[in-house]
């Protein structure tokens, strides 16, 4: 990667709609078409699973390059899972494998645009990292004054290619993950992929940006629920820049920072 720093998402995984806009997903085999592109997804992933996403990249210990069998360079990534628990607000290590296993299970296939076009995983592999002895990497446990297990993650195509092509976003996912609604996640997360230095005369309309990330499908009554929710968090989303001003949103440009699309993926 051309910057020294992981970033904590990217773009088009809020303008694709990889995770629905919900911490509670339902398994779908769906297309979905947007403004910014096509994609396929077999699998169950919502915010939840988004914030552990996130929570993998922004705690990443260390990074490297390996090959695998068909001579491909992949990425590696060396992560704490009790900080990813930590940040993504998993209570329990039951429910932080139970997030990975529907990460590692989801098939994704971005049909366009065209620069992102490829069909797999987000992640591929997460398992206990070890060392060139194949010794197992370990971190210190205040809780027992023991170790803990560390994971080498290794970034799937589908992960590899939205690093490769697609604008870096870089801000902390732990206060987004402690929003209440996982509409006003998807909200927040859409609007982080945007340039805040040219915002929509008058901030952006609220059904706008409803339609954006819960997709045209939505009942009048759905819509009513998402708007509601989004007000319910409207305290919680000022905090991180997102002034709810009615039917409009207006981003404070000091929240976060979007990078321009790199060239190559370490």
């Amino acid at each position: 990667m051309t910057s020294d720093r992981l970033p904590t998402s990217t773009a088009h995984q809020a303008r694709l709609r990889l995770f629905q806009p919900t911490r509670r997903p339902v398994y779908q085999q769906t297309e979905l078409t947007t403004s910014w592109g096509v994609v396929r997804i077999k699998g169950r992933l919502g915010q939840t699973h988004a914030d552990v996403m996130e929570a993998m990249f922004r705690c990443a210990e260390k990074r490297g390059a390996i090959i695998d069998s068909d001579g491909r360079q992949r990425l590696k990534l060396l992560v704490d899972p009790a900080k990813v628990r930590k940040i993504a607000r998993q209570n329990n290590t039951n429910g932080l494998e139970r997030m990975i296993n529907d990460i590692l299970g989801a098939v994704i296939e971005i049909r366009s645009p065209e620069h992102l076009q490829c069909k797999g995983h987000l992640i591929d592999l997460v398992e206990n990292a070890v060392d060139s002895r194949g010794q197992k990497l370990t971190a210190y446990n205040p809780l027992n004054k023991g170790v803990r297990a560390l994971w080498r993650v290794v970034i799937g195509e589908v992960g590899l290619r939205l690093l490769d092509g697609d604008f870096r976003l870089y801000y902390d996912p732990g206060p987004v993950a402690q929003l209440r609604h996982g509409v006003s996640q998807a909200v927040i997360r859409f609007l982080r992929g945007h340039d805040k230095s040219k915002p929509p005369n008058g901030g952006w309309a609220l059904d706008t940006v409803l339609l954006a990330v819960c997709g045209e499908q939505m009942s009048s009554s759905q819509r009513r629920d998402r708007r509601r929710e989004v007000r319910e968090d409207k305290g919680a989303l000022s905090k991180l820049g997102i002034i709810i001003d009615g039917d409009r949103i207006h981003v404070e440009q000091k929240h976060g920072s979007v990078e321009q699309m790199p060239e190559t993926v370490e």
